[in-house]
């Protein structure tokens, strides 16, 4: 494994502890192009002046609607409806009747970006479950949040890393990747830095990091700059935006991330597969897949002066990161 020179951690962990102290109310992420602003009202007038006008294609966690008794051929119609690019299944693994779910995604263009299913599935199983995705094309099978019982303990965490880098490895071999998303646990703090650092200081480049940005909030840690720090392994977003007191799931522009900022740092890190909507507790899940939707095509417009308040039909909401 080619782990990241003693320079980049060293780097890596410097970035942190300056991004921990930082006032997040602005956008607080060295290296965006960005400047930090004096309320939260005027952080959308910072975002990065660099941001390039190229959308991010958009996806969805079908995990969103797992009360909707919707099967996944149905959901792939109400996503493409709704205006996504592609779609992220949960419920999809080496024994699942491909066929209806290939029909769909023929009948509107959808692709699946990504699946999310358990690494010892993979590992127990790899020939098989590298059968059935290979026939979705090339998504990313991501591990939806195993890992060491305890995310403080640095050998535990770099053992979790080394068996991740293992399961990528066998997936190669048939051309599909494999990532890892997280929860909160995961930033559990070893020293200056987090048990989640240094897991990704020691992937290998090949394994993605699919970084839920609400959870990452919740756990302490700025979404922005861990993006920046891992942009090599950082390759889709969990577009999941929540309140920290309390802690609450909230739709994706009533929380405390500032979702422009974070999709325009994903941008200029230059290696972006897919903002990925996700919201595990919604009142009216279909109707939360629309304002998912809606929202994500707002957040992929071209920078404006006036922030995303200036984008016709964008409500004008106060966005702010949180300060742990």
């Amino acid at each position: 494994m080619a782990q990241k020179s003693g320079d980049q951690t060293s780097t890596d962990n410097e970035r942190f502890s300056m991004n921990r102290r930082r006032v997040l109310q602005g956008i607080g992420a060295a290296g965006v192009g960005t400047t930090i602003s004096s309320t939260a009202w005027q952080t959308e007038t910072t975002v990065a002046a660099q941001e390039t006008d190229e959308d991010i294609p958009i996806s969805t966690q079908f995990y969103s609607y797992r009360d909707t008794g919707l099967s996944v051929p149905k959901l792939i119609q109400k996503a493409a409806d709704a205006g996504y690019d592609a779609f992220e299944p949960y419920s999809v693994g080496a024994n699942t009747n491909v066929n209806p779910i290939l029909q769909a995604m023929d009948d509107t263009g959808l692709e699946m970006s990504s699946a999310h299913i358990s690494i010892s599935a993979v590992e127990d199983n790899t020939e098989a479950m590298a059968k059935t995705f290979s026939q979705f094309g090339n998504p990313t099978l991501i591990d939806p949040g195993a890992g060491p019982d305890d995310w403080g303990n640095e050998a535990a965490v770099i053992d979790f890393a080394e068996r991740c880098n293992a399961v990528a490895d066998k997936l190669a071999e048939y051309d599909l990747e494999f990532g890892h998303h997280n929860h909160d646990a995961e930033f559990t703090e070893i020293g200056d830095t987090t048990g989640y650092d240094i897991f990704a200081e020691n992937l290998d480049n090949q394994v993605q990091i699919q970084l839920d940005v609400g959870w990452a909030l919740v756990g302490g840690r700025d979404p922005i700059s861990f993006t920046v720090d891992h942009s090599t392994n950082v390759r889709s977003l969990h577009m999941k935006n929540m309140t920290v007191d309390p802690q609450e799931f909230t739709e994706i522009h009533k929380g405390d991330v500032n979702m422009r900022a974070v999709a325009t740092a994903f941008r200029n890190t230059g290696d972006t597969d897919y903002l990925v909507f996700e919201h595990d507790a919604p009142e009216n899940p279909l109707e939360s897949m629309q304002i998912g939707a809606d929202w994500l095509e707002k957040l992929n417009q071209p920078w404006q002066p006036g922030g995303i308040g200036a984008i016709e039909g964008a409500d004008t909401h106060p966005a702010k990161l949180y300060s742990p």
